[in-house]
Parts: C-alpha cells; sequence; structure tokens
C-alpha cells in the first residue's frame, strides 16, 4: 500500500472514532518519516488529534512540543494552536451531557423466557427492511469532542491573547486611549470580531484596524478624564461579555490644580480582577505616555516599569490592581502671562532709574 493511500485509511479511522486503529497506522508510518519531515509533521498532527480523542492529553502535549521546533511554519502554528487548547483549563461537564446506561440484573428464569421468545420470533416472517447500519452507542471520542467544542466556545474566545491599554495624557484635563490586542494563534478570533462590532458601537469615531496576523488597534480622539473613565469601563464590559464573563470594575480618575504657570496632575487607576477567571497565556497590561521617575509611580501589587519615555504597568489577576502617578504639565499660556508681567514691570524699574538719575521724559526744544 502507498504512503499516500495509508494516510487515507488513518484519517478514515480517525474519522471514524476508530483512534486506537489510527494510532497503530500512523506510528507505523513515523519509522520512515521522523516528525522533524515534513511528512512527518503531518503525521503528528494527527497522531495528536488521535490522542485527544482517547483522552490522553499528555501524549499530545509531547507530541505539540517536538512541533513547535518543525520547520514548517503552517505546522508549528497547528501545533501552537492544538497545545493552547490542551492547556485550557478544564470546564465541569454536567451531567446531562453524558448518556448513562443502566445496568440490567435479570434472573435466571427471565433470561430463559426471553430467549425463547426470541427463538419464536426468528421463525415468524418479517418483511425486508433496507440496511441502515451499525450502530453504535456514543463513546469516549464522541464526549471529549464535544468538549473540545465547548471550550472553544468559551476559553478559546476569551484566552491565549495580550490586551493591552494605552493611556496617554496630552493635556489639561484630555487623555487619549488606545487598545492593541494580538492572538497568539496569530488568527482573528470570534472573540475579537465581537469586540469590534461592540468597539464600533459605543464609539462610532473610534479608528479601528486589524490584519490577518489576530492583531488589532482601537484608537479614539482625545477626551476628557470623565468621558475616558466611562469609556474604559465600557470597553472592559463589552470584552468580559464576549468572552462569557462578569466585566471586572475599574474607574480611572485625573485630579488638577491649575496655577497659572502650569498644571498639577494626579492620575489614579484602580481595576478589581479579584472574581475573573485565571486564563493562560492571558497577559494584560497598561502602557501611560508619557512617563518618567519624576512622577513618581506606585503600583499594587505589581510596580510599573519604566520604558524609554512609557511606562508599563502590568495587571494581575486575581487582586486589585491599584497605579497612582503624579505629574507637572507647564502651561504655555501661564508661562507666556508671566513673561509678559516679568518684561513690563523690568521696563517699568528702569524708567523709574532713569528719572532718579536726573533723566526726564524726552522734551521738545523751545
Amino acid at each position: 500500500m502507498s504512503r499516500k493511500a495509508t494516510l487515507k485509511t488513518a484519517e478514515d479511522a480517525l474519522a471514524s472514532g476508530q483512534y486506537r486503529e489510527c494510532l497503530l497506522i500512523l506510528e507505523s508510518c513515523l519509522k520512515d518519516d521522523p516528525l522533524t519531515s515534513k511528512k512527518g509533521g503531518q503525521i503528528g498532527i494527527l497522531m495528536t488529534t488521535a490522542f485527544i480523542g482517547q483522552g490522553d492529553s499528555q501524549k499530545a502535549i509531547s507530541i505539540c512540543e517536538t512541533l513547535l521546533k518543525h520547520k514548517d511554519d503552517s505546522i508549528r502554528q497547528h501545533a501552537k494552536y492544538l497545545i493552547s487548547i490542551l492547556n485550557s483549563p478544564k470546564l465541569e461537564r454536567p451531567s446531562e451531557w453524558s448518556i448513562n446506561i443502566p445496568v440490567l440484573d435479570l434472573d435466571n428464569e427471565i433470561t430463559k423466557s426471553i430467549k425463547s421468545n426470541n427463538k419464536n420470533i426468528d421463525h415468524q416472517k418479517h418483511p425486508d427492511i433496507p440496511a441502515t447500519g451499525i450502530t453504535k452507542n456514543p463513546g469516549l471520542g464522541f464526549t471529549f469532542f464535544t468538549t473540545i467544542i465547548l471550550f472553544l466556545l468559551t476559553i478559546l474566545l476569551s484566552g491565549c491573547v495580550q490586551f493591552k491599554t494605552n493611556i496617554k495624557i496630552i493635556g489639561p484635563d484630555r487623555i487619549k486611549l488606545s487598545w492593541e490586542i494580538s492572538s497568539n494563534s496569530n488568527q482573528l478570533l470570534p472573540w475579537q470580531e465581537k469586540l469590534q462590532e461592540g468597539f464600533r458601537g459605543i464609539s462610532p469615531q473610534a479608528n479601528i484596524s486589524s490584519n490577518k496576523n489576530g492583531k488589532q488597534l482601537f484608537e479614539v480622539p482625545s477626551l476628557s478624564s470623565n468621558d475616558a473613565d466611562i469609556l474604559l469601563q465600557n470597553i472592559i464590559s463589552i470584552a468580559a461579555n464576549a468572552a462569557g464573563f462578569e466585566a471586572p470594575s475599574s474607574s480611572i480618575h485625573l485630579t488638577e490644580r491649575n496655577l497659572l504657570i502650569g498644571i498639577d496632575q494626579q492620575l489614579d487607576l484602580n481595576i478589581d480582577l479579584r472574581d475573573f477567571p485565571d486564563i493562560p497565556n492571558l497577559n494584560l497590561a497598561i502602557f501611560l505616555d508619557p512617563a518618567s521617575s519624576k512622577n513618581n509611580p506606585k503600583g499594587n501589587p505589581v510596580k510599573p516599569i519604566l520604558l524609554d519615555n512609557n511606562l508599563k504597568w502590568e495587571l494581575q489577576n486575581g487582586e486589585i490592581n491599584k497605579l497612582f502617578l503624579h505629574r507637572w504639565q507647564w502651561s504655555r499660556l501661564g508661562l507666556g502671562t508671566l513673561l509678559i508681567i516679568l518684561i513690563m514691570g523690568f521696563s517699568m524699574i528702569l524708567q523709574t532709574l532713569k528719572l532718579k538719575m536726573g533723566f526726564g521724559f524726552p522734551e521738545l526744544p523751545p
């Protein structure tokens, strides 16, 4: 049998739920094509799927980790996608999703009676009934793949992403917000598409861009601190609802004192993630621009990190995340007004000194 026909037989066995036969065929193919080869990578993907069907997650993860070093990019991405499923948290399966067949314990006399009745029925003539195939009870593979589908509808739509919030203070009571979302699978998830639709609904003027590599960018015009606080809460609520979770509470407050020559600003940011579920490969971070060590940034429980003129603050799940930032911003209008007052005052002082020295105001000759 050719190699192509052998793989076709293995795929048919996998599709029909005969995982053991599929694995026996694929293991024999690996003798000629190791996992590092192109054909071996395809065989490894099929073996991973078969092990998932058998419920052997450890062997499936072991093969995926080997395929992550494969030369073919499509094989690596497929393995990365499968290992993100295998590393997802296990959901408790409701009892109504499984079919329990009771064990019938019949007495010998009843059993003999049933057998005798069956013999009498066999002698009777029955009309020909067209064959419908062999009926099989749902096995382990059926139940496991049902669970996998539910994982895709819950965990995969919400996890395995990097969620970055960029906050830029551009002036007195003016804040500019933007969000960068990247999928670890290098593909746009349905969760991201749903978030994009919700973002357009709450901010029609927003600039939204995305690509096929699973990256999204949401930008909004500058807002006041109150409007920015409302928008931040709405975005978090939409993202949580799209993933099927309860939205965590959040707030952003910008307190300012106008001192004519400048503005004293204090930024307080609070995000409560105590009730947020633990999702693997989920990275939540906030970037502040501009920022420096003079701003005296304070974060709890994670301390912010200064990167050039930006401040990176990673959020910790299961905790109340707080950030405090103090910033002084000079006022051009105030500085210009002060400079004019100083020039006028200096001019008046010079004029007074000139008069005291005996030089009067300019006069016309007689």
